[in-house]
Formats: C-alpha cells, structure tokens, sequence
C-alpha cells in the first residue's frame, strides 16, 4: 500500500504546479483585460418592448487571474438596460474572477421606458468594470420609438396619423358602417399574431414620399425580414368602399384576405402602387369578392402571391408578381384563379369568375406559375392582354416563356423588380391610361409591362 502511495503523491504534485498560474489572483495594475466591443448597439426598439439579447465578452490574456472588483450599469437600478454576468442578473456584480487565459460572458438586453415623445429618441448608457485600479467603460446605445398601443378594440371613424406609430396586439376591429381612415407617412406595427379586421371601411391611402407601412412589430436582428410574424388585413362580408394606395404590407401571413361576396361587380378594394412580401402564405387571397389592382408588386409568399377563389370578379392592370427567388418551396402556380373552393369533402363552394389582367408579369420557379380553374362548372371568364407569365404554353395575346429572367428583372436575387437595361418588358405594353408606375414615374405612349416603368438617365 505505501509503494502505490508514492506515485500518486507524485502525480498530485505535478498536477498542482502546473495549474496554480491561471487560478492564482494578481492585483498588477498594469494587467489588462480584452472586450469583444467597445459598445453595444441595439436596433430601434418600441418602448416598453423587450430587445434581443446581445452579448459582450471579456477576455483575459494573462497568465493569472484577475477580480472584476465590480461590474456596474452606469444609470444603475435607473437604467433601461439589464444584465446577466456569469448567470446572475443585476445591474451591480461584484468580485467576479476571470481566470487566466479565460473569459466572462455577459448577456446585454434592453427595455425602453416611455419618453412621450413623436420621434424616435437616443437610449445610452454603459457598462462600467473596475479591477487592479483600472476602469473601463462599455457604451450601450439604442433608440426609441413610442407608440400608441391598441389591443382588442373596435374601431368607428378613426383617423391614424404619422405622428407616433400603431402597434396592435391580437385583434382590431372596424365595425360596419364605420371607417378607419390612415394618413400618408403612418405606420402600423403588428405584434405576433396580430390582425386588422374590417367590416367597415378602410382607407388607407399614402403618397410616393410618404407610405403607409403595416408590418412586423420586432426591428432587431433577422426579424427585419421574417414571414409571418403577424396575421394579416382582414376584409370581411359586408365591407366596401376600401382603398389602400402607396402602402408596404410585409413580414406577416397574408397581406389582404378579402372576403366580401355581394350581388355587384364593383370592386369593394381598390389596391394601387402597392408592394407587399414576406408573406408566409398569401400576398392577396379573396373569396367571391370585387377586387382592383394596379401598380402592384408582390413575391416572396409561401402559398399564392395572387389567390382567387369560389368566383368573384378581379382586374389587374400593370401589376409584377414573382416567386423567383423566395424564401420558400412551391409546389402549385404562384398566381391562381377559381370558380370554386373545397370547403369539405363533400362541399364545394363556387360562383361565377371574371378576371381581367393586363401589362402584368407572373413570374416565379415552377414551369406554370398561372393557372384559372374551372372546375367548379361556373361560368369562368378570363382576359388576359400583353403580360409575361412563366409558361410553357402559348397564350395568345401574351408572352410566355421559361428562360431565365425572361422579363429582364433589375436583380431578383436582392428582390429587386425593377426592370434593367435590355429588358424584354421594355416597350411592350399597350396604354390603358395608366400615366404612372409604382414609383409615380410617368409612363410614355408604348408603356413598360409590369409595376415599373424603366427609364433611362442621361
């Protein structure tokens, strides 16, 4: 027993000589330690919403150990930021050991008090670390935005200005026989899962310098463009008289459902120089409804960018529609028509379908990306004048093809639907009055097809 005792005591003795280093505490003031960042920066967040969690590290280099005799959030238990050091959280640590050659992680978050204030503000503050005699301060640096928050109201002739953003959590409802009116330049931030209902009307109507935005309520990181983090504008039975122009729909689930059957052919929406995106289903889905479209662009939907169904009567005039580059896989035509809907087994809803669309482009990754369906016995009526549409078959009075960025898209890798240089849309549209593009840059006598009008500069 005592022989096996000797080369474990040896063993131990090694072990502990060649460890005490990085454990041992120095108290040099001339030891420095490392930071990942000399500040920590935040997005614009909404007052009194929780940001993402940023992280900071401090890294010693030395060959001992040093004690952080405190680590302090300059504005204190005051400050709109918190911490979490090595596990704790607070906005004062004190004696945290950083062993040498080691590191200390500290998890940044903020939430922004109201300041009663229209336009965004600055959020500042620090970090403060003391050790050896030395200190070194960290910036934290976010804005601010207020807002007035709406959650679970009914709505009856309401004005929304641009003054401070709408933030809507869960549902809002404009009842009938009432309108919601939003002026241009307004934004509309929508918390998860949130919807605007309308029973009423809405009149949504912005300008080509001030748009109106309806999106996601979250900035921050990858939430800038991440379907469906929102529900969607909802227009229900008995809603008329709606108009949405120079408006930004995006980051939700479906942009404008419309579901308002009646017995005229007058279009109960009228959409105009209109982009909506990101969504994670559909970009316009509409049941029996009257619809109008011009000067719209939609991609980047998970089901339909376009999805008319159970009837109903639809004109789309200069309109880009493209699931070219997206997001997601699809498996149907991006831009879809029915005289019918399946509502069970053994239900099939239809009504008598009328399209019209002229100067568009339908666009996207599958060799058929439209597709009108009859099936339903309706009477089912579609005319289609001077548009591209990603097809292998001929369809007389329009152009199809399967090549490559037919149309001659600006670059659709970046979303960007514009046309370029040697377009093949370029000049092969036929004037039906409409003077202007989505941008509002005037169109000549032998129009552009599509959304955009190209012109070149001199």
């Amino acid at each position: 027993m005592l022989k096996a005792a000797v080369p474990f005591l040896a063993i131990l003795l090694i072990w502990t000589s060649c460890s005490t280093a990085e454990d041992d505490l120095s108290f040099d003031p001339n030891l420095e330690l490392l930071f990942s960042n000399d500040s920590v920066a935040f997005d614009t967040l909404l007052s009194d919403s929780r940001s993402a969690t940023r992280r900071l590290t401090i890294f010693n280099p030395n060959e001992n150990a040093i004690l952080l005799s405190e680590i302090i959030l300059g504005k204190n238990q005051a400050s709109d930021y918190s911490m979490v050091v090595n596990g704790k959280q607070g906005a004062q640590q004190l004696n945290e050991r950083i062993l040498g050659g080691d590191s200390l992680l500290i998890l940044v978050e903020v939430n922004i008090n109201p300041r009663n204030r229209n336009t965004p503000y600055l959020v500042k503050d620090s970090i403060i670390f003391n050790w050896n005699g030395n200190t070194e301060h960290v910036k934290l640096v976010s804005w601010g935005q207020d807002g007035n928050r709406l959650q679970n109201q009914i709505l009856c002739d309401e004005v929304w200005t641009k003054d401070r953003p709408y933030i809507v959590s869960d549902t809002l409802l404009v009842r009938p026989n009432c309108q919601l009116t939003i002026e241009p330049g307004t934004q509309v931030f929508f918390e998860n899962d949130a919807a605007l209902f309308i029973q009423g009307s809405l009149m949504a109507v912005g300008d080509s310098a001030n748009h109106i935005i309806f999106r996601n309520a979250r900035f921050d990181g990858v939430y800038d463009q991440v379907p469906g983090q929102w529900n969607g504008i909802y227009f229900l039975e008995g809603s008329a008289n709606n108009q949405v122009s120079f408006a930004e729909i995006f980051n939700g689930q479906v942009g404008l459902r419309v579901g308002s059957p009646d017995d005229d052919a007058i279009p109960d929406l009228v959409v105009s120089n209109t982009r909506i995106f990101n969504m994670s289903s559909d970009g316009i889905l509409a049941f029996t409804s009257d619809l109008e479209a011009t000067n719209c662009l939609i991609y980047n939907c998970g089901r339909y960018l376009v999805g008319n169904v159970a009837g109903g009567n639809y004109t789309y005039s200069h309109c880009t529609f493209s699931n070219d580059q997206s997001f997601f896989v699809h498996s149907l035509p991006s831009v879809q028509f029915a005289d019918n809907v399946i509502l069970s087994e053994s239900e099939l809803l239809t009504a008598d379908l009328t399209v019209e669309m002229t100067n568009c482009i339908v666009w996207g990754s599958q060799d058929e990306e439209f597709n009108i369906n009859n099936d339903g016995g309706s009477i089912a009526i579609a005319t289609l004048t001077t548009n591209i549409i990603r097809s292998g078959e001929d369809i007389f009075g329009n152009f199809t093809s399967l090549d490559f960025n037919f149309p001659g898209f600006s670059n659709q890798f970046l979303f960007d639907y514009s046309l370029d240089t040697l377009a093949f849309a370029q000049g092969k549209g036929i004037d039906i009055g409409v003077l202007k593009d989505i941008e509002d840059t005037p169109r000549d006598d032998m129009p552009d097809i599509g959304a955009f009008e190209r012109v070149d500069k001199n």
